[in-house]
């Protein structure tokens, strides 16, 4: 209970943070909407407004419905897919960004929060490897230390990583490092060899399907991030949806909770 009662004071210390965030984000939008030239439900409309306020909606609700699900669970896989779920939030950051340009502010800010919603991206494959971790049947599972350490390694990475001049279609400075997205890609790949090499380890199908279901989600999730359009944005929430509803049903059925 102790363990239980240490990662749910964490969650809830990182579910206070996006509720602040949340408020601060429609706050700011709404401060920052009205100096523009168009109204606050023309620019709720832009791509890259519309997209990560319904991302973050999605992940609000996505973790409070997974959290009474697994109510009285003590499993690190849930603990760090919440965590994931949570850094999620840091695409809204691509909302303020497209007010600030439209009301001309320094390039300075852009690049600051630039380096918040990179932070947020590390964060999220980050823990989603360590998700896949926790699945490794051990005795010892330092979900304590694994969170401090890829939350440093994130911020050590979004703080130092150079951007060149030019922007993405997702408003955001586009890194200069060409060994970034493959270095991201990586992780990726090693998240789901990880379940398939449990699942030949135990040779539980539920693994399997754990590795399919972060597919949808890995994928889901950078379609959302990057794109600005609509069709890029349905795709990627309908694969980050599935992905979710999935893995959080084969993480149930795997240890059998009711």
């Amino acid at each position: 209970m102790a363990v239980l009662s240490k990662r749910n004071i964490i969650i809830t210390c990182f579910n206070i943070f996006s509720a602040i965030f949340i408020m601060f984000f429609i706050g700011l939008l709404a401060y920052l909407s009205k100096d523009l030239p168009q109204t606050f439900g023309q620019m709720i409309m832009n791509p890259n407004v519309l997209i990560p306020s319904i991302t973050i909606i999605f992940s609000v609700f996505s973790v409070f419905f997974i959290r009474k699900f697994f109510l009285q669970n003590t499993r690190a896989e849930i603990f760090f897919f919440l965590i994931f779920l949570l850094t999620l939030n840091f695409d809204g950051i691509r909302s303020i960004i497209y007010i600030l340009e439209q009301l001309d502010k320094p390039e300075s800010y852009v690049l600051i929060l630039t380096r918040l919603a990179y932070f947020g991206k590390i964060l999220g494959v980050f823990v989603l490897l360590c998700f896949a971790m926790m699945t490794i049947d051990t005795e010892y599972k330092p979900f304590a230390t694994l969170l401090s350490a890829v939350l440093l390694l994130a911020l050590f990475v979004a703080l130092l990583m150079p951007f060149t001049p030019n922007k993405g279609v997702n408003a955001l400075f586009i890194p200069g490092l060409d060994y970034y997205y493959t270095a991201l890609l990586i992780i990726k790949i090693l998240t789901v060899l990880t379940l398939v090499f449990n699942y030949l380890q135990n040779r539980n199908w539920e693994y399997l399907n754990l590795a399919v279901s972060m597919i949808f989600i890995l994928a889901g999730s950078h379609t959302l991030f990057y794109t600005a359009s609509p069709l890029g944005a349905i795709i990627g929430m309908a694969l980050l949806a599935t992905g979710t509803v999935f893995i959080s049903y084969r993480i149930h059925k795997l240890y059998l909770w009711n």
